[in-house]
């Protein structure tokens, strides 16, 4: 019986070795075509082939070679572990930041993502490329522990425009916080007026807005009792846009219509 470690090993001893099996996925093939299609010498053709055939994995008559159903369900396995070592490695250090909620979904997932992280020419382009999509968004649900004001205000005036459609779930005491801050409140109450801002009472450990179909999660790092924005991961997984959406009607079903009138005066 083999180990997974050298069932692995097989499969990234060879950068063919999947490609292989995933040809061979697609039905009865011969050691040329497999060769001709992968673009593998014949040689290292011949040699998957006879290792998987000594592992159970191919039945072959004559040169004629398909894969065992115990190969179908190996390759199946074996694809998906390296999907999910793809997108862990194209998070990089933004895995660190991801929110605890995410952990929830399938690493697969992020293989595609767009992760956008201030630079030093230009500290703020995850707000610049927030700020964009809205601008051109028919829609746009917000989930969150706190709020930035230049996306708000932005938010507001689209709204005001008829030219976007908005909601969102806020954490019960960032509102608060809008003691003191007489230029951000309008840009809560005007929504609020409209009956398109909630106050959940419990813990947001998140904060993501759905822009159409696309979702954008930001990415925080603790400095002791402060969370600093270091990015924000961009997806289009419909997937992904599944769970959030799932996500922001759990947390919109246990919240509570913000009273204009709870609001700080200005």
């Amino acid at each position: 019986m083999d180990s997974a470690r050298n069932v692995l090993q097989f499969f990234t001893n060879s950068a063919h070795s999947v490609p292989v099996f995933e040809a061979l996925d697609d039905g009865v093939t011969t050691g040329s075509a497999l060769a001709d299609r992968t673009g593998a010498s014949r040689a290292t053709v011949a040699r998957i082939l006879d290792e998987g055939e000594s592992r159970g994995w191919i039945d072959s008559e004559g040169s004629r070679y398909e894969l065992t159903t115990k190969g179908t369900i190996t390759l199946e396995a074996v694809r998906d572990s390296l999907q999910t070592i793809e997108g862990i490695e194209h998070l990089g250090e933004a895995i660190t930041w991801l929110p605890a909620p995410t952990r929830d979904l399938d690493y697969r997932l992020f293989r595609e993502a767009e992760i956008i992280t201030g630079r030093r020419a230009n500290p703020t382009e995850p707000f610049d490329f927030v700020s964009d999509r809205i601008r051109t968004a028919d829609r746009i649900r917000t989930l969150a522990w706190t709020g930035v004001p230049r996306l708000t205000e932005l938010i507001n005036e689209q709204a005001i425009a008829g030219q976007l459609e908005c909601e969102a779930v806020m954490k019960a005491s960032f509102f608060d916080t809008l003691v003191g801050r007489p230029e951000v409140v309008p840009h809560w109450r005007a929504p609020a007026e409209r009956d398109e801002v909630w106050r959940y009472e419990g813990d947001v450990p998140i904060s993501l807005h759905i822009i159409d179909g696309t979702v954008i999660i930001w990415l925080d790092e603790r400095r002791g009792d402060e969370l600093v924005v270091q990015g924000a991961l961009v997806t289009e997984s419909r997937t992904v846009l599944s769970w959030a959406e799932s996500l922001y009607e759990e947390y919109r079903a246990g919240a509570e219509l913000v009273d204009p009138a709870t609001l700080p005066e200005t």
